[in-house]
């Protein structure tokens, strides 16, 4: 029988789906964001109407993090069986820069909600929080934690082979002009990882199974 402890770990993986799921939730609330090259007359307008939701989107996003680092730690637990310490610990590693830069997004646009209506917030501390949450949020520093899945996953054979390589295709489409659509689509790679690895538990390598040859007696005389 399975302990509690078992069926926790085996679930882990989820807290990929509960990620994708809240951090796609956050960035529909926030909405049509401006640019940041906004006009101040429209960015205090645009804040008198939606500061409300941009705080919310912001809170939204705070929760998701918090869900990627346990899938973080769950692809991690699983690559340190098999995979080198240098790429389970580079897991670690990408999964705290992603968690950091999440943070720093979430914690902008829940300032944002907070300070957007407020008459004693100046148009130009306004401006300066809407900048930095126009250029923040998860992109690029993700590579790091995608190149070190990709290889778990086809050098040490921990993931199945079409996370690894997806995983990796990812990482390079971030040195494209598709880099924004890479970004969606890890939402998307979370979503599968986690109910991939949670139906498929075991990190062991596959391997072809070996031939067993039966030597032949030998009788003395």
């Amino acid at each position: 029988m399975k302990s509690a402890t078992d069926r926790v770990t085996r679930m882990l993986p989820l807290t990929g789906v509960v990620f994708a799921v809240l951090a796609m939730a956050g960035n529909l609330t926030i909405g049509d964001f401006p640019d940041t090259d906004t006009p101040l007359t429209k960015l205090t307008s645009y804040y008198a109407d939606h500061h409300t939701q941009v705080g919310r989107g912001g809170l939204l996003l705070g929760y998701s993090v918090v869900f990627f680092v346990l899938f973080g730690v769950a692809l991690w637990a699983r690559a340190r069986r098999a995979a080198p310490p240098v790429i389970a610990g580079t897991i670690l590693v990408g999964t705290a820069m992603v968690a950091v830069t999440g943070l720093t997004s979430a914690n902008t646009y829940y300032t944002l909600g907070q300070i957007g209506a407020k008459p004693e917030t100046t148009p130009a501390a306004l401006q300066s929080w809407h900048i930095t949450g126009s250029v923040g949020g998860p992109g690029a520093d993700s590579i790091v934690l995608l190149l070190a899945l990709a290889a778990a996953g086809i050098l040490a054979r921990t993931l199945p082979r079409w996370l690894a390589w997806s995983a990796l295709v990812l990482a390079v489409m971030h040195f494209t002009p598709l880099g924004f659509l890479a970004f969606l689509l890890f939402y998307v790679w979370t979503v599968a990882a986690g109910i991939a690895l949670t139906i498929r538990p075991s990190s062991t390598p596959e391997t072809e199974p070996m031939s067993y040859v039966q030597p032949p007696a030998v009788f003395a005389d």
